[in-house]
């Protein structure tokens, strides 16, 4: 005991000397404090480049396909199911709670604004991107807040523990006042991006044409009948803007290759885009795949989606069969727009290294290895579809190789369709039909025949306002479009109620195959007004009382 409390009290002595002398004050060299990352060029960079992790994606459990009449989720992730069914409710939110994730990456682009002394040591030309990224994120957060909740508040500071009173108390802002700074914010970046940057390195980095783009979507949705507050023609300008910038008016410069544009993040076609490589990739391909390669089949493309992409001729698919459920025998998926077998898998459809085989034996206890009695049947696809849009079928090994394609969160086709609406509205039905037939244009020369496929659309009036839609349905499928279409357009009363549908596929032991249409899941509702925006969470409304609840959901 003597010898321990002589050795203590020695090794006391020595950190009382050692702390005298300073020598263990030093910063922790696990993490930076605020002045080390913004003094730092290098650290600084790494601080903005973030921002390019943090934006949902398509890639995601929270994907909007799954909440919209695109596809059912096979495990009803993130609670998919409460939005199809109208049961959203201020605490339980399904996969639209974006609210606290968008606000943490709000407030980091505020702090950044908040150090300008050190950003504005940086060299030029990199002083003016960092600020043009951290504009355009900016605005891009609050730009999906907005179309998933009305206005919101406007925040652009960071708020330190003696604005607690402040924090806890700021209220929405009017939906049109969230616009008006989104739409200046864009163009502030833009003014500070390049069109293209000069080196290989910064390959992925947001241009001033991503910044219009952005704008581009945001005024198109502020026209749109639900909202009204800013004009076609705005959304019409800031489309050709972009236009101008992707090879010029009046030429169709999409990628050729629609089915391969998703998988090369060189396409030209590509405005912004989220990169990955093999080390930091995701786990699409393997989730979304049929059972029978062991994938999850998660996306449960639905019938009213397969029946959207229409035929030679330009006939829609009947589908009178849904009514009165009958037997056909004939292939219900012969001579479609080609885009429908670059987006879906259907049965005896070739895939990866094989063919898809979702249908059931005559016996009704056995069937093809995508079908409920195949592979890994727990995971089979209740409607009998999958997605294969984006999908890398030179992937095999699902599980063990990860996808490395990009997430495209806007391509030039968007801007396309975004030109063609705007311009039917404000009585330009030329120009609009010009650009939904660039589109079609493209998408025909797919076919092996193109003969008489996606013929130009010719209508006018509400007829092609119908077609611009539809146009855009099929061309921008579950590229997360889909679900703020229908509401934009006021027309989710009509798309997002009553029963789902999918296909059971029997072979009988000749070989031959009948399809009939099956029921699936539980029906769909919507109330409007209310369930053209999601709710503002409790969690967030116990915290500021300030914050109005949207209308139709209940109060705290």
């Amino acid at each position: 005991m003597k010898t321990t409390f002589i050795k203590t009290i020695c090794f006391g002595t020595l950190l009382a000397s050692m702390a005298a002398c300073d020598i263990l004050d030093v910063d922790p060299l696990d993490t930076y404090t605020e002045e080390d990352v913004f003094s730092d060029v290098s650290l600084l960079k790494s601080y903005v480049h973030r921002n390019y992790n943090l934006p949902q994606t398509g890639w995601d459990h929270t994907a909007l396909r799954y909440s919209c009449d695109e596809s059912i989720n096979n495990f009803n992730w993130n609670n998919s199911y409460q939005v199809l069914e109208g049961s959203v409710t201020p605490d339980q939110l399904g996969n639209l709670d974006i609210w606290e994730a968008y606000y943490e990456n709000i407030k980091n682009c505020n702090i950044f604004f908040e150090h300008m002394e050190y950003v504005n040591k940086v060299d030029q030309p990199e002083q003016n991107y960092l600020i043009g990224e951290t504009t355009f994120f900016r605005a891009l957060y609050y730009m999906e807040l907005v179309n998933r909740y009305g206005g919101v508040p406007m925040i652009t500071k960071s708020y330190q523990l003696d604005d607690t009173a402040e924090a806890l108390n700021v209220k929405r802002a009017s939906y049109e006042e969230c616009v008006d700074s989104i739409v200046t914010w864009f163009d502030r970046a833009a003014n500070y991006l390049p069109e293209e940057y000069a080196s290989d390195a910064d390959f992925g980095r947001v241009t001033k044409v991503a910044a219009l783009a952005m704008k581009s979507r945001m005024l198109l949705y502020a026209a749109s009948p639900w909202w009204g507050v800013r004009t076609y023609e705005e959304a019409a300008d800031a489309a050709e803007e972009v236009i101008e910038l992707c090879g010029g008016l009046g030429v169709n410069n999409l990628d050729p290759d629609y089915q391969g544009l998703f998988l090369n993040p060189e396409s030209p076609e590509i405005i912004f885009q989220r990169l990955y490589n093999q080390e930091y990739g995701h786990y699409f391909d393997a989730e979304n795949s049929p059972n029978g390669w062991h994938g999850y089949s998660a996306t449960c493309v639905t019938q009213e989606m397969v029946d959207s992409y229409e035929k030679r001729g330009g006939v829609m698919p009947d589908t009178q069969w849904y009514d009165d459920k009958t037997t056909t025998t004939a292939n219900p998926w012969e001579d479609r727009d080609p885009r429908f077998y670059a987006s879906i898998v259907c049965d005896g459809q070739s895939f990866r290294d094989g063919e898809a085989e979702f249908y059931v034996n005559e016996d009704g206890t056995t069937g093809g290895k995508d079908s409920e009695y195949g592979t890994d049947n727990w995971n089979y696809s209740e409607t009998h579809y999958t997605i294969r849009k984006f999908m890398d079928e030179a992937l095999i090994n699902l599980w063990s190789e990860k996808a490395y394609h990009p997430w495209i969160y806007c391509r030039l086709a968007e801007i396309y369709l975004n030109y063609a609406e705007a311009k039917y509205f404000c009585g330009d039905e030329v120009t609009a039909r010009q650009y939904v037939n660039f589109v079609r244009e493209r998408a025909r020369n797919m076919a092996e025949d193109p003969t008489n496929m996606l013929p130009d659309v010719t209508e006018s009036g509400d007829a092609l306002l119908k077609k611009i839609q539809q146009e855009r349905k099929v061309e921008l499928a579950f590229e997360e479009h889909r679900y703020f279409d229908v509401r934009r357009w006021k027309i989710a009363e009509d798309t997002q109620v009553g029963q789902f549908h999918g296909i059971k596929i029997t072979k009988k032991a000749d070989g031959t195959k009948t399809y009939t249409i099956s029921n699936v899941g539980n029906p769909r509702k919507f109330i409007s007004p209310n369930h053209y925006l999601a709710p503002i969470p409790n969690y967030e409304r116990r915290k500021n009382s300030a914050l109005e609840q949207n209308p139709g959901y209940s109060d705290l």
